[in-house]
C-alpha cells in the first residue's frame, strides 16, 4: 500500500508541478524556439459553429464584422447544425452584409458541419470559433501573422473567461485556464503546442482532413498537422472573451464529451507517439494530455492506499483530524478568498473525475459528435449533491468509525452509544444554533431590496374550504398592491362543500382578478398546484393557505426582495391565533426557535423549505413535482436552490393563521411533516448543489438529523438506563432520571388542565412531538403517508360575498 500511496503522489506531483518545471527548464537550457511573424493579410474564411445559438448569435456576428481585416479578403460563413430556436433567421438577417448560412438538414454535430462545409470555403486560412466567443479587434490579424512563418500550420490564440458569472465553478474553470495558458506559451516556445481551442484557432487551409463525424475536430486535427511535420503554435495577443460554463454539471458534461473524444484521437494519428517522428511533442502528449487525463485514476488509488493504511495502523488521530478539515472547508466556502480556493480544488476534481469518465467512454466508442452549448444548462447550479444518500451513506461510516475506534481502545459500546447520541441531540439543538450565530456575524450575505412591482399571483390550493374561502379572497382583494399586476387564484382538489361555488361568484363579481382551477378528484395539494400553475403567466407566485390571512403589505413586503437577482423563493412570516390554550405557549416557543434559524440561514445564504402558509417565488424557476409530493413547502423550495437561487426570510411579510386547537391535531400534522421528510430525503428533491455547501450543512444539520432526534433520544434513555442499572459512573442515573421525569411529565400532559402549567405544558409538547417523528419516521419509510392533507374542523370565518 505504501508503494502504491507512493506512485500516486509522485505522478500527481509530476503531471501538475513537475511536467512544467521542466518545460522551463528545457527553455532555459535550449532557448526559445521562435516564430516569424510578418503582418500579412491572407484571404481567411472565418467559421462559425451553432446550434441553437439565437441568444448570442448576433451579437457573435456584429463583433465579427468589427473585426479589424481587409473585408475584400475575409469571408463569414456560419455552420448551422439543424438549429431550431430561430438562430437560422437572425443570421440570414446579415446576408446582405457578406455573412453566409451553410445549415445541415438534420442534426449531426459540429465535425460532420466542418467536413461538409470546409471545401466550400474560398479562404487561404480558415479560422474557427464559437458563438459565444467575442474578439478584440485585432484578434485576426494578430492570428494570421503566424503563419508568415512557414513551418507552422496552425495557430491557437487566447480565450480568456469574462468575471461575470456567480457560480462556484466560475472561479476554479479560470484559473485552470490561466494556468493552460501558462503551459501553452512554454510548450510554443520548445517545438508545437498540444490541440487547438474551439473558441479562437486557425489552420491552413488544405491541411484540413475528412475527420469522423464524431471526432473533436479542434484536437485531432492539430494532431493530424503536426504528424505531417508542421508546427502548432500559440498566439497570446489574438484574443478573444466567452463565459465560463457557470457550473460544476455543465463543466463536467463538456469535459467528460471531450475528454472522450480526444483519448480516441490520440490513436487515431498515432504518428504523434513517435518521438523519432515529432520530437518532444510526444512527451508533451503524454504528460499534459494522456498522464492528465489519468490523474483522477492516480488520486484514487492514492486515497484508497492511504485510507488502508491507515485502517491498518489502527490510528485514531486522522479522524478527528479529517473532522477538523471538513469543519474548515465549509467555514472557509462563506468567505471570498475560501470561496475561490474551495473552488479551484473543486473544479479540478469535477474535471478529474469527468476525464476518468470521458477515457472509460471513449475507450468503448461512446463518443457522440452532437454537442449542447452550455446555455443549454443555465437552469442548474451545478453538480448536485443528494443528501439524503449521503446522509446515510455518511452516517453509516461515521458509526463505522466509532465503532472500530471505541473495539480499539476497549471503550463500553453501550457507553458509546450514550455519548454519540447525546452528541447529537446536542449538537442539533444547541451547537448548531451556536454555529449559524458565530457564522452569521462574519459571513453574513445581503439582499438587495427594492420597492419593485412585478405581476404577482396570490395562489390558495384548497380542498374543501367552504367555512374561510370568502373571507380568504377579501382578504386577498384587499391587498396593498396594484390590482392589474395581482391575480388571484383557487386551485381546488375535489372540494365537495361549496368551495368551487363561492369561488366562482367571486371570480363573476371581480372578473379577471379571481379565477377558480378546479381539479376532480381529489388528488392531492401537489396535484392541484402542478395544474395550476400550468395556467399562470405572473412572474412571481405567491403560495397561502385557504385559513391564512395576510397583512396588507406581506405581498410588497415578498416581492422587494426579488430585487436582488439571486432570491429565488421568500418565506414570509406567520403568526398563530386563536384558542389554543392547551399547547399555545409550547407550540410559540418552538415557532419561535424555528423562525430565529430559518433567519439565520436566511441571513448567510439560504434557508431549508420555506413556510407553506406563506411564500413566494419566481414563476420561471418552478417546476412540477411529482403528484405523490407529500412537503410542497419542501420540494418546491428546493428546486429552487437548485436552479441557483436563494430561499430567504422576510420578517415584514407578515400573515395570521389559526394555530392547532388539539394535541390529537398536531400530532398527525407532525407525523405527517416527518413521513414527507423521510421521503424527501430518499428522492432527488433532497439534492442539492456542490456549490452551496451551506445548504447541505443545514439541511442535515436543521432537518435530517432534527428528524433523527426520537431515535437519538431513545438510545440516550435506553444506554443511559442500561449504563445505570451496571454501576456506571452517576451522571448515567442523573440523565435516566431527568429522561423519566421528562417522561412522567409529558403523559401528565395528557390531562388538559394540567397542560397549564409550564412544565407538563413543554414536557408534554416536546414528548408529542418527538412521538409523532417516530410515527412519522416509521411512515415515510413505509411509504404509507396519504398524499391527500388532512384538514380539521375549522370554525367559519366571517366574510361577505355576493
Amino acid at each position: 500500500m505504501w508503494i502504491l500511496l507512493l506512485v500516486s503522489v509522485l505522478v500527481l506531483a509530476y503531471v501538475v508541478v513537475g511536467y512544467p518545471l521542466l518545460l522551463r527548464l528545457i527553455v532555459a537550457v535550449r532557448g526559445p524556439r521562435h516564430v516569424r511573424q510578418e503582418d500579412i493579410t491572407p484571404t481567411v474564411s472565418f467559421v462559425i459553429s451553432a446550434y441553437n445559438e439565437a441568444a448570442v448569435i448576433r451579437a457573435k456576428l456584429e463583433n465579427t464584422l468589427a473585426i479589424n481585416y481587409p473585408a475584400d479578403r475575409r469571408e463569414i460563413v456560419v455552420i448551422s447544425d439543424c438549429s431550431e430556436d430561430g438562430t437560422d433567421g437572425i443570421v440570414a438577417e446579415f446576408a446582405a452584409r457578406g455573412v453566409r448560412l451553410l445549415r445541415q438538414t438534420e442534426r449531426r454535430g459540429k465535425t460532420a458541419g466542418l467536413n461538409r462545409s470546409l471545401p466550400l470555403l474560398t479562404g487561404d486560412i480558415v479560422v474557427f470559433s464559437d458563438a459565444n466567443a467575442m474578439y478584440e479587434p485585432d484578434a485576426l490579424r494578430k492570428l494570421t501573422r503566424n503563419f508568415a512563418d512557414a513551418e507552422v500550420g496552425y495557430v491557437t490564440g487566447e480565450a480568456r473567461y469574462m468575471v461575470t458569472g456567480q457560480a462556484i465553478a466560475d472561479e476554479g474553470e479560470r484559473a485552470y485556464w490561466d494556468y493552460e495558458m501558462d503551459l501553452k506559451r512554454l510548450k510554443t516556445r520548445i517545438g508545437s503546442m498540444v490541440g487547438g481551442d474551439g473558441a479562437i484557432y486557425a489552420i491552413r487551409r488544405p491541411l484540413w482532413k475528412t475527420l469522423p463525424e464524431d471526432a473533436i475536430n479542434d484536437f485531432l486535427n492539430p494532431l493530424q498537422i503536426v504528424e505531417a511535420g508542421w508546427r502548432g503554435v500559440y498566439e497570446p495577443e489574438a484574443v478573444c472573451y466567452e463565459d465560463t460554463s457557470g457550473a460544476f454539471k455543465s463543466e463536467y458534461k463538456r469535459r467528460v464529451r471531450i475528454v472522450s473524444r480526444s483519448w480516441r484521437a490520440v490513436f487515431q494519428a498515432r504518428g504523434v507517439l513517435n518521438p523519432f517522428r515529432v520530437g518532444l511533442f510526444s512527451w508533451c502528449l503524454i504528460s499534459h494530455k494522456v498522464m492528465r487525463w489519468n490523474a483522477g485514476v492516480f488520486a484514487a488509488v492514492g486515497a484508497v492506499a492511504a485510507l488502508t493504511l491507515i485502517v491498518e495502523s489502527i490510528v485514531w488521530w486522522p479522524v478527528p483530524a479529517l473532522a477538523v478539515t471538513v469543519a474548515s472547508v465549509a467555514l472557509a466556502t462563506l468567505t471570498p478568498r475560501g470561496r475561490r480556493a474551495v473552488s479551484m480544488a473543486s473544479y479540478f476534481a469535477v474535471i478529474n473525475a469527468a476525464s476518468f469518465v470521458g477515457i472509460l467512454k471513449g475507450s468503448v466508442g461512446k463518443v457522440s459528435g452532437v454537442w449542447a452549448t452550455p446555455r443549454a444548462h443555465a437552469g442548474s447550479a451545478g453538480l448536485l449533491i443528494a443528501v439524503g444518500p449521503l446522509f446515510l451513506v455518511g452516517g453509516t461510516l461515521a458509526a463505522s468509525v466509532v465503532i472500530l475506534g471505541a473495539k480499539v481502545l476497549g471503550l463500553r459500546m453501550t457507553a458509546v452509544a450514550f455519548w454519540g447520541s447525546l452528541f447529537a441531540l446536542l449538537y442539533v439543538y444547541v451547537l448548531y444554533p451556536l454555529v449559524l450565530s458565530l457564522v452569521r456575524v462574519f459571513a453574513r450575505r445581503p439582499i438587495k431590496v427594492d420597492a419593485i412591482e412585478p405581476s404577482v399571483c396570490l395562489f390558495i390550493a384548497a380542498n374543501d374550504e367552504a367555512g374561510v374561502i370568502g373571507a380568504k379572497l377579501e382578504n386577498a382583494l384587499a391587498l396593498d398592491y396594484p390590482a392589474d399586476k395581482l391575480e388571484i387564484v383557487v386551485a381546488s382538489d375535489g372540494s365537495v362543500d361549496g368551495t368551487n361555488e363561492i369561488v366562482a361568484r367571486y371570480a363573476e363579481r371581480f372578473g379577471s382578478r379571481v379565477r377558480l382551477v378546479a381539479q376532480s378528484p381529489r388528488r392531492g395539494k401537489i396535484a392541484a398546484i402542478n395544474r395550476g400553475l400550468n395556467t399562470v403567466s405572473a412572474e412571481i407566485v405567491v403560495f397561502s393557505d385557504a385559513n391564512t390571512f395576510l397583512d396588507r403589505h406581506a405581498v410588497r413586503a415578498l416581492v422587494r426582495n426579488f430585487a436582488s437577482e439571486d432570491v429565488g423563493c421568500v418565506s414570509g412570516d406567520v403568526a398563530l391565533i386563536g384558542d389554543r390554550a392547551q399547547l399555545a405557549k409550547s407550540e410559540d416557543l418552538y415557532y419561535q426557535y424555528e423562525r430565529w434559524l430559518q433567519h439565520a440561514e436566511s441571513d448567510i445564504g439560504s434557508m431549508i423549505g420555506a413556510d407553506g402558509a406563506l411564500y413566494a417565488i419566481r414563476r420561471q424557476l418552478f417546476t412540477p413535482r411529482p403528484d405523490d409530493t407529500i412537503l410542497d413547502d419542501m420540494a418546491i423550495p428546493m428546486a429552487v436552490v437548485r436552479a441557483g437561487g436563494r430561499v430567504v426570510f422576510e420578517p415584514e411579510a407578515r400573515a395570521q393563521e389559526p394555530g392547532v386547537e388539539s394535541a390529537r391535531e398536531e400530532f398527525a400534522r407532525k407525523t405527517r411533516v416527518v413521513a414527507g421528510a423521510m421521503q424527501f430525503l430518499s428522492r432527488p428533491d433532497s439534492s442539492v448543489p456542490l456549490s452551496s455547501p451551506q445548504v447541505i450543512l443545514s439541511l442535515i444539520s436543521h432537518k435530517a438529523l432534527r428528524w433523527m432526534s426520537p431515535a437519538f433520544a431513545m438510545v440516550v434513555f435506553l444506554s443511559s438506563v442500561t449504563l445505570a442499572g451496571a454501576g456506571g459512573f452517576y451522571h448515567y442515573t442523573v440523565v435516566s432520571i431527568l429522561q423519566a421525569v421528562v417522561l412522567i411529565l409529558g403523559l401528565a400532559g395528557c390531562v388538559p388542565a394540567l397542560r397549564r402549567l409550564a412544565p407538563i405544558g413543554l414536557s408534554h409538547y416536546f414528548c408529542l412531538v418527538q412521538a409523532a417523528a417516530a410515527v412519522g419516521f416509521i411512515k415515510g419509510l413505509s411509504g404509507r403517508q396519504s398524499v391527500l392533507w388532512r384538514r380539521f374542523m375549522r370554525p367559519h370565518a366571517s366574510h361577505s360575498e355576493t
